[in-house]
């Protein structure tokens, strides 16, 4: 059957928003309100991270923040390093510069936009809320463990031609042995980490360094 609907589902870190620049900028606010200097917290603070995320998928805002608080050196508290982290500025300086030409593109074009992550979903959401001019809420997945809702949210488009777009391969590869019409992109926006290992025998069907790549591939099928 042709498929005339599309759909493209992002994941969002290290896809549409990054992660890394949003850390290091985090980083720098957290440890001047705590009262270090220079690069002193950095470490202080990846070992918070690591320890929080040892027992969780992912880590929860308010436990990293109760944590941090702990290692304080200045008369701070909660809600200061609260109104830091939840600084909407902050969530819209670290989306891509290529995502709003490559939403626009696919907008214009009729095609549907889907976010499908991983995390707390008040933490995901903000990390998206200067793109909802382009987003459904009904195309908005975010799951602890979205590893668990590929099935159910590809047969949700069972009539659409969809695209899936992840840095982690995992997720790619679950999508194709559910529905290998899946048109699985992985995004290479980094050097991979230990965490990002292919499957074997998985090959996705396109691999893309940034979205307007991704323009390329879509332009043709439509």
């Amino acid at each position: 059957m042709l498929k005339n609907n599309k759909i493209v589902l992002f994941d969002i870190d290290h896809t549409i928003f990054d992660t890394d620049k949003y850390l290091k900028i985090l980083n720098e606010k957290l440890s001047k309100e705590l009262g270090y200097d220079g690069d002193e917290f950095i470490e202080k603070f990846k070992q918070i991270y690591v320890k929080i995320k040892k027992d969780s998928p992912y880590v929860m805002p308010e436990d990293l923040l109760e944590e941090i608080l702990k290692h304080k050196k200045s008369k701070t508290n909660l809600k200061k390093l609260k109104e830091i982290f939840w600084e909407k500025k902050l969530y819209e300086s670290c989306i891509y510069p290529d995502v709003d030409k490559a939403f626009s593109y696919l907008s214009d074009n009729d095609i549907k936009i889907g976010i499908f992550s991983t995390g707390t979903t008040k933490h995901q959401r903000i990390k998206i809320q200067s793109l909802k001019e382009y987003l459904s809420e009904k195309n908005i997945f975010i799951s602890s463990q979205k590893i668990k809702i590929v099935k159910d949210t590809l047969h949700g488009y069972k009539d659409y031609f969809t695209y899936l777009i992840d840095d982690l391969p995992v997720v790619l590869h679950e999508a194709k042995k559910i529905d290998p019409n899946t048109f699985t992109i992985f995004i290479k926006r980094r050097e991979p980490s230990a965490t990002v290992v292919f499957p074997k025998d998985f090959i996705p069907d396109k691999v893309i360094e940034n979205l307007d790549e991704l323009i390329d591939i879509i332009k043709p099928i439509n």
